[in-house]
């Protein structure tokens, strides 16, 4: 497998047939062997039936269901933990990373780099999360004693070393971007 795509969800339905479509047209100007890995978090809405009928009309489309909601970054450990590629995109499901970056995040880690991060530019947010994003980003940077960039999500691409490294790391209070960071890729 050239390339996986990990993407936890949670409350979807509206987003999963655009987001198939997108990722599916932008995968196939990469490679024709990925696969795309569903991680549903307990949704309460149709997204797992939903990722089931996709999985069941395109083999490239892997479906895991949780227990119950574990939240974001245990549905991540648990698309690490089943992925197969070489490359694995790290994604959100609500379209808040556009697929057709994975382009630009593949071409850039063919360049020598494990970890490719995307940066936001803009936030889609109100003023008001706006302002709890950046001081919770403010505080958490502050005891992790170190500068937490909150303008970068979990959407990046990281090499299967990167990924081996992560299965290894089995703490109890998962965030994604920092357990990168702190390894040091």
């Amino acid at each position: 497998m050239d390339i996986s795509i990990v993407i936890p969800v949670y409350q979807a339905e509206n987003y999963l047939i655009e987001l198939y479509n997108r990722l599916t047209t932008t995968l196939k100007l990469i490679t024709p062997h990925y696969e795309i890995i569903m991680i549903d978090d307990c949704s309460k809405d149709r997204s797992w039936e939903m990722i089931v009928e996709l999985a069941k009309a395109d083999a490239n489309i892997k479906g895991y269901k949780l227990s119950r909601n574990f939240g974001q970054h245990y549905g991540l450990t648990a698309g690490l933990d089943h992925c197969t590629g070489d490359w694995v995109v790290i994604m959100d499901c609500d379209l808040q990373d556009p697929p057709e970056d994975i382009l630009r995040l593949y071409q850039k880690a063919q360049e020598g780099y494990d970890v490719v991060v995307a940066k936001r530019n803009k936030r889609t947010e109100s003023i008001s999360n706006r302002i709890l994003s950046w001081s919770f980003y403010k505080i958490f940077s502050y005891f992790l004693d170190y500068p937490y960039d909150g303008s970068i999500g979990n959407f990046r691409i990281i090499s299967k070393k990167v990924v081996k490294n992560c299965r290894e790391m089995r703490e109890n209070l998962r965030f994604f971007g920092a357990l990168i960071d702190w390894m040091g890729f």
